[in-house]
């Protein structure tokens, strides 16, 4: 998401009464006690070992997974918006999964937990300020938590960086070793570009030719002839993948979605050029993530695919999606590949929730209880352990939900508090402040006449929210977004200054929950002493995590048409599953011996099982372990 969709900031609530205490270990531990089961996680992988739902795998052969942009399950598949081929036409094909979330907001972090199961990290859950290797190590204490975990150098809420090192597995490196051929499609990918700095420098879509050595600020966005985004494609963040010289990150593993020669159509006229596991990334149109796209909403090549005069307009939103699933599914669908058995799955990276614009959730969480239940719940965390769903997921160690001495959180967990609007009618409302409310004080600060961003190296992120005053300030203004973060510029050559170089602080002027800008040059500024403390919704025992529940359609033989699954989902759920249907254990044992890395390995989780894949006969899904499914699945 860019920054200025970014004046919506949030918190999320526990669903149903849970109140998880999610700090550090206490987090998991809790979070295993309302799943009724043990918190020692020694004792939990080897009783994981027996809870297998392999045996209900159907021998899927080839997998096409397209990922969208932005938007809540009661936006999407309800009939709110005119989407009618996504929440009619695609659900009445397969089985919808109703209770499918997200991890993070906002969007890069759900990338990354799907490709490799890491939790958030700042850096990517601002959608990457700067194209760069971040320094630190993996956790292998196995009796930690975050095992598994990669932990990010330098002190939590300063730039560490968005790439992860060759250290970090994903699951293209898992197909790799496992002999499973794999594409990355993305549309627009390779465009020519109207803005100075295009987007995809390098063989993988990255913004830079080598984040270890050359950090590029602002990897980009959208603009009329490119509208694809590096935040909407896994494979540029991670080492191991931009590391394999021409292994991965060459046309074999990553093309234009409308290459005529190397694109997705092309690939589906026959199965031997029919990749086994297909990830398909729509542009900042066709992915529902613009409102009014930069581009014509059927840009990218289309008019080298199958649709005879297609229109041509700038309308984003669910409507282009539609355009762009009803252009590629039949496609998929009609390909020799699917008929063999294949498995299409739609989903979204992040939920927007659809109570953001109807009321605020300072104001509904006194004045609507009923409300204030419906927004939350549609920006939570949700996952499913031995077989229990939980409103959580784990924390990670780069989002740490630190508290002060009076329980308050400080700062903002993997939800990164994106989509509750401040209450416009008491600007004093501040973030975790907990116990006396702060006093006024000024600091030095900069900014230009119309600009909304203002430089203050004394800002912090507990500051969000308190009342701002000074000259050129705009009348009721408060402290939005804020960044604190290396300079780069004073970095030796681009490299060489992990977490050590001078901080700049900057902050986002809201007025009224919305960004205002500077009525004049700004030489200092004046934070207000505060009469209320914090926001009631943001504290230690209400995290801050998830990135709400988005739904998700799959098609498959295996799937029975028209069936609905409210299971507890979440991307790591998918990348577990991912795992299975694919038997990367036989070469990958991961962190439990069964093939799952990252977050995907958390003991107990859940993969997609017979609930999803329910119309799988007897005969096809059967016996009781992974060997079972794999002598099927290779038949």
């Amino acid at each position: 998401m860019t920054k200025t969709t970014k004046y919506m900031r949030v918190t999320r609530k526990a669903v149903g009464g849970r109140k998880l205490a999610t700090i550090g270990m206490a987090f998991i531990t809790v979070l295993l006690l309302l799943a009724g089961v043990s918190t020692s996680l020694a004792s939990s992988a080897s009783s994981a070992s027996s809870f297998k739902d392999s045996s209900s795998l159907p021998p899927i052969k080839h997998v096409w997974f397209i990922i969208l942009e932005n938007k809540s399950y009661d936006a999407t598949f309800t009939g709110l918006n005119n989407n009618t081929y996504l929440w009619k036409t695609l659900p009445s094909q397969g089985t919808l999964l109703t209770n499918y979330y997200g991890t993070g907001h906002y969007s890069l972090d759900n990338y990354i937990a799907l490709a490799a199961g890491q939790a958030p990290e700042v850096d990517n859950q601002e959608d990457c300020p700067t194209y760069e290797t971040m320094s630190g190590s993996m956790i292998t204490n196995k009796s930690s938590p975050n095992y598994g975990q990669f932990q990010a150098g330098g002190a939590p809420y300063t730039n560490q960086g968005c790439v992860y090192p060759k250290s970090v597995p994903t699951l293209f490196n898992q197909l790799d070793a496992a002999g499973v051929s794999w594409k990355g499609y993305a549309q627009d990918l390779g465009n020519t570009d109207t803005a100075s700095a295009p987007h995809d420098v390098n063989a993988c879509g990255g913004p830079g030719a080598n984040p270890d050595t050359t950090p590029v600020v602002n990897p980009g966005s959208a603009n009329a002839t490119d509208q694809y985004v590096p935040k909407h494609f896994p494979f540029p963040w991670f080492d191991s993948l931009l590391d394999n010289g021409t292994t991965d990150c060459n046309a074999a593993h990553i093309a234009n979605a409308f290459d005529p020669n190397n694109g997705l159509y092309h690939d589906l006229q026959s199965v031997a050029t029919t990749p086994e596991f297909s990830w398909i990334t729509p542009n900042n149109c066709s992915d529902a993530h613009d409102a009014v796209c930069h581009g014509n909403n059927l840009s990218g090549g289309w008019a080298n695919a199958t649709t005879p005069n297609p229109p041509v307009n700038y309308t984003g939103g669910l409507y282009a999606s539609d355009l762009f699933l009803e252009h590629v599914i039949p496609e998929i669908e009609a390909s020799p590949a699917f008929k063999q058995g294949g498995l299409i799955d739609v989903s979204f990276d992040e939920g927007f929730p659809a109570f953001t614009f109807t009321g605020n959730s300072f104001n509904n969480s006194t004045a609507d209880p009923a409300t204030a239940a419906s927004s939350i719940a549609a920006d939570s965390a949700g996952e499913n352990l031995y077989g229990k769903n939980v409103n959580a997921e784990p924390t990670g160690p780069n989002t740490p939900l630190l508290t002060n001495a009076s329980g308050d959180q400080l700062y903002p967990g993997p939800g990164d508090n994106a989509f509750v609007d401040r209450d416009p009618s008491t600007p004093g409302i501040i973030l975790g402040g907990g116990g006396a409310p702060p006093a006024a004080r000024t600091d030095a600060a900069s900014a230009d006449s119309g600009s909304t961003y203002v430089n203050d190296q004394a800002i912090v992120a507990t500051d969000v929210g308190r009342s701002v005053t000074g000259a050129g300030i705009p009348t009721g203004a408060t402290v939005g977004i804020v960044d604190d973060t290396p300079d780069v510029a004073t970095k030796a050559n681009g490299a060489g200054c992990s977490n050590t170089c001078a901080t700049h602080g900057i902050f986002e002027l809201f007025v009224n929950g919305l960004p205002a800008a500077a009525t004049g040059p700004v030489t200092s500024i004046t934070l207000g002493a505060e009469t209320t403390a914090t926001d009631p919704l943001f504290d230690a025992t209400d995290a801050t995590t998830g990135g709400g529940d988005v739904g998700s359609v799959l098609i498959s033989p295996y799937i029975t048409p028209g069936s609905t699954d409210s299971t507890f989902y979440n991307h790591y759920s998918w990348l577990r599953t991912m795992e299975d249907l694919f038997n990367v254990a036989k070469a990958s044992p991961g962190l439990d011996g069964q093939g799952h890395i990252g977050f995907a390995a958390q003991p107990g989780l859940k993969a997609f099982g017979a609930d999803v894949f329910n119309n799988c006969p007897e005969r096809v899904c059967t016996g009781s372990s992974l060997d079972d499914h794999v002598v099927a699945r290779r038949r």
